[in-house]
């Protein structure tokens, strides 16, 4: 028995050795395969994805994956058209990775590889709160955004508060090449700010016309006059507030706060305070003399500073000062903000000057750094007036695939019909116009975005805009706001969305407008807005008397040697009243 099953078996390997030699001279060489739509690499996005590729095969086919994360959906198909499907998921792994798809059709010898290949992932950082936020957010961002085709160049992470999330995707557009460079304020090679900005329903008192409590100053300034006096200089009241009811006004020189004397270790807890208001205050004048090189302090008392909710305006001052020894008359108009609420107080200051008979104007820029664009246009309407009715004054050009598309937005002297809406009050402008060919503006750093606007949509109607004062912030863009809700709170998206070029096609301000008479007035002792003590509104009045640029005395009369304060620390930031500005469009909300 056991040889017979010995040679049984001999007898069926030989068989089956047979049986195999005869099958593998059956198959065909090749693969089986036609038109195939992959490649011998294919890259594939970091998100992940599905894939499609088509092919022929010559017979039945099967497919397989050599890794999980690269699953085959279509694992085998009929001779024919094909179609392989991979669904590939999203790489959560710092490495980078690669998978192998092999493909064999019935009865060829060769099966076909190809590689997937995924690029390093981002493991999540956050704890996805606000993941539906920032899918809004990079949505709009890749819709409207200047340099919105930078963004697919960008790893991003969506379980991040939504703050560092648009941070994330304005830096990852500014790391290639910096490609996004007019999307904020630069010093030297150093990016002070963005621009674009993200806000949700934390305060947002940053424009005229917002609710603030304290005591209504605006700005104050650290200082020290000459060898013997230390304290906090009033550089800007806010009208119709505790402060201005006091009767502090731009040049009083704050010694002491609540009996403390102000020194250079105290001055921001000091400063805070009399922000805030609530506080007795040490008030001073001051005058100068030996040429204005020694300053006198006056004292003017202890003053009870009061606290009180207030909105900060639009028109801080509008007046009208007589040129002495002339016929010449000039409307000054501190303007502060440009906001579509406070445009009928606008053009009803322009009535006041049309009334006074004004032959120039003096248009105070100094801490406006822009708003509405709507704003900006009734203001240029009421500069220019009647003769150019219908000209353009801006003209906004949009990222690539907006103007690819044929998009593109106009806003034109006296017309109300505007790229964002019918806006009544540019039109009602007209009849309330100065009609004027030249206009003198004094400005800083802090000039931007909508008074830029006003100076280089003005200039490009042939209007003469003479500047005194310092090189302008250079924001030669815009933003399109959108505002919609999620767990309950507004979520208000403005970013830069389009360039800003007057009739003549310029936009290239970037660095700022340099003044025609340049002269850094931030250590020069403040007198009065309007008045010849204010330094700028001095050059500009003598400008108007003698219709000539005023030449200025010496280099160090530009750096105030002449009335001159040393400012040692900056109160700037401490301020309550910090306006956003730019050049905006009103925001639309969505659903």
């Amino acid at each position: 028995m056991k040889n017979l099953f010995g040679w049984m078996l001999v007898v069926l390997l030989v068989l089956t050795a047979g049986v195999s030699c005869s099958d593998d001279e059956e198959l065909l060489a090749g693969n089986g395969i036609a038109d195939a739509a992959w490649s011998a690499e294919n890259q594939v996005e970091i998100e992940g994805g599905v894939l499609n590729y088509t092919f022929a095969a010559a017979s039945d086919w099967t497919a397989r994956s050599s890794a999980d994360w690269c699953e085959v959906q279509t694992g085998s198909g009929m001779a024919g058209e094909s179609l392989l499907r991979l669904k590939v998921a999203k790489n959560t792994r710092a490495e980078a990775r690669s998978a192998t798809i092999t493909v064999s059709v019935w009865g060829y010898a060769s099966p076909v590889s190809f590689v997937v290949k995924q690029g390093k992932g981002l493991i999540e950082q956050g704890d996805g709160k606000y993941r539906s936020v920032n899918e809004w957010v990079a949505e709009y961002m890749k819709s409207r955004y200047l340099w919105n085709r930078a963004i697919e160049n960008v790893s991003l992470d969506y379980s991040l508060c939504y703050d560092f999330f648009f941070f994330s995707i304005l830096d990852g557009v500014a790391a290639q090449d910096e490609v996004n460079r007019e999307d904020g304020h630069w010093q030297g090679q150093k990016r002070m700010y963005y621009y674009s900005r993200l806000e949700s329903d934390a305060p947002l008192s940053r424009t005229p016309g917002e609710a603030y409590v304290g005591s209504g100053i605006y700005l104050l300034d650290a200082t020290r006059l000459g060898d013997d006096y230390i304290g906090i200089v009033v550089m800007v009241v806010i009208p119709g507030t505790p402060a201005a009811e006091a009767g502090l006004v731009r040049g009083d020189f704050i010694t002491a706060v609540n009996g403390e004397e102000v020194t250079e270790s105290n001055y921001q807890s000091l400063g805070r305070a009399v922000y805030d208001g609530a506080v007795d205050v040490t008030v001073n004048s001051v005058t100068w003399t030996d040429n204005g090189t020694t300053p006198v302090l006056t004292p003017k008392g202890n003053v009870q500073l009061g606290s009180a909710t207030f909105t900060s305006p639009a028109i801080y001052m509008d007046k009208v000062v007589e040129i002495e020894e002339s016929d010449k008359k000039a409307g000054y108009l501190l303007y502060m903000g440009f906001d579509v609420d406070y445009d009928e107080e606008l053009i009803a200051a322009f009535d006041r000057f049309r009334a006074q008979n004004v032959t120039d104007l003096i248009l105070d820029l100094r801490y406006n750094n822009g708003g509405d664009v709507l704003s900006s246009t009734v203001l240029g309407t009421l500069i220019a007036g009647e003769a150019y009715k219908g000209q353009l004054y801006a003209h906004m050009t949009f990222n690539e695939d907006r103007t690819e598309a044929g998009e593109s937005g106009d806003y034109k002297i006296g017309v109300k019909e505007t790229f964002e809406s019918v806006y009544e009050p540019i039109e009602r402008a007209l009849q309330h116009a100065l009609g004027l060919k030249k206009i003198y503006v004094l400005v800083s750093e802090t000039t931007a975005s909508a008074s830029e606007m006003v100076i280089n949509g003005l200039r490009g109607l042939d209007i003469e805009v003479n500047l005194i004062g310092m090189p302008t912030n250079g924001k030669n863009v815009g933003m399109e706001g959108v505002v919609r809700s999620f767990h309950n709170y507004d979520f208000l998206l403005f970013p830069v969305s389009f360039y800003i070029e007057n009739a003549k096609g310029f936009r290239d301000y970037s660095d700022g407008f340099t003044p025609d008479v340049q002269i850094d007035d931030s250590a020069i002792y403040p007198g009065e807005f309007g008045t010849m003590m204010d330094q700028l509104g001095y050059l500009a009045l003598q400008w108007i008397k003698t219709d000539n640029k005023p030449q200025l005395p010496s280099a160090m009369y530009t750096r105030g040697s002449c009335r001159s304060m040393r400012s040692f620390g900056s109160l700037w930031e401490s301020r309550p009243v910090q306006p956003a500005g730019g050049a905006v469009m009103q925001p639309v909300r969505e659903e």
